[in-house]
């Protein structure tokens, strides 16, 4: 099997770079990430995502009842059997706006979650700042999951993501950053798979191969073939911490500081019902002295 059989549904095309048919552990070797151009969704997608996540914040920032039931949805979902299948407790809701230096908010959906609060919660269904969010990232989130199965092929792990549900476990995060966010530590990813699927700063994304050791001048941001446009844009797909006991060392990132407003949508593949493991990855560099 080559690289080329993410041409998927015409959906989405790799660089020029992939269609070398390079495998793609070697290209997560070499460069840390794959690019994508997405055909599916564009820029005009994502800022309606980002429309209604301000009205989303600002309904819940406005009415701390509602604020509270939706924690309380989520705290009562991560107890669910339906929770295992993330094998995460990073759901819902995260207001860190307040907070000095992260100054961001973000929400973590899940298609389970979805329905577990309109199920349960059916007074949800009458709210429609919130019912428009869930629904805009049930529409966007549902085209990346054949992503995810054809990576995991390339890289001879098919069943990584088996489980009696029969889909790939995605978690999908919409973030805002405030000006006022300061970048401090790169990170991994938790996940098998981050596929970062938009931001409205894209020069922001600072990443790095795996290395033995770390310095800031490692990260840089990714050079991309494609441009966030109308009716396509760049994608990201770099490898996580979930497969580091196959031997393909997680990408580690950050989100640099730049004064403005930004907006950013990843799609993380989880592990069903995996219990994480103890990995000795190595440390990475602070960049604030």
């Amino acid at each position: 099997m080559i690289i080329q059989k993410f041409f998927l549904c015409n959906i989405l095309f790799f660089t020029l770079q992939s269609l070398c048919a390079i495998p793609l552990a070697e290209q997560f070797k070499r460069a840390g990430y794959v690019e994508f151009c997405d055909k599916n969704h564009g820029a005009a997608t994502f800022d309606s995502l980002y429309i209604y996540f301000d009205e989303f914040i600002e309904f819940l920032q406005t009415n701390p009842v509602w604020a509270q039931k939706l924690y309380s949805a989520k705290e009562r979902f991560i107890r669910s059997k339906d929770r295992n299948y993330y094998s995460t407790d990073f759901f819902g809701f995260y207001d860190e706006s307040k907070r000095e230096g992260r100054s961001q908010i973000s929400f973590y959906y899940s298609t389970h979650f979805h329905e577990f609060i309109c199920s349960r919660y059916p007074e949800f269904n009458r709210i429609p700042e919130i019912i428009r969010f869930f629904q805009s990232c049930l529409e966007i989130q549902k085209s990346y999951g054949n992503i995810f199965d054809e990576a995991a092929a390339e890289l001879g792990l098919e069943t990584i993501f088996s489980s009696t549900y029969g889909q790939v476990p995605i978690l999908f995060k919409v973030i805002k950053y405030f000006p006022s966010y300061i970048a401090t530590k790169p990170h991994y990813d938790g996940t098998a798979f981050s596929l970062f699927l938009d931001s409205t700063d894209n020069q922001s994304l600072l990443l790095s191969t795996y290395k033995s050791s770390f310095t800031i001048d490692d990260f840089s941001s990714p050079l991309r073939t494609f441009s966030r446009g109308h009716n396509q844009h760049s994608i990201l797909l770099i490898p996580g911490v979930l497969l580091t006991e196959f031997s393909i060392y997680p990408t580690p990132h950050i989100v640099a500081q730049s004064g403005n407003v930004r907006y950013a949508t990843i799609a993380f593949a989880m592990r069903p019902n995996y219990i994480s493991q103890k990995n000795e990855l190595s440390p990475l560099p602070n960049f604030q002295h």
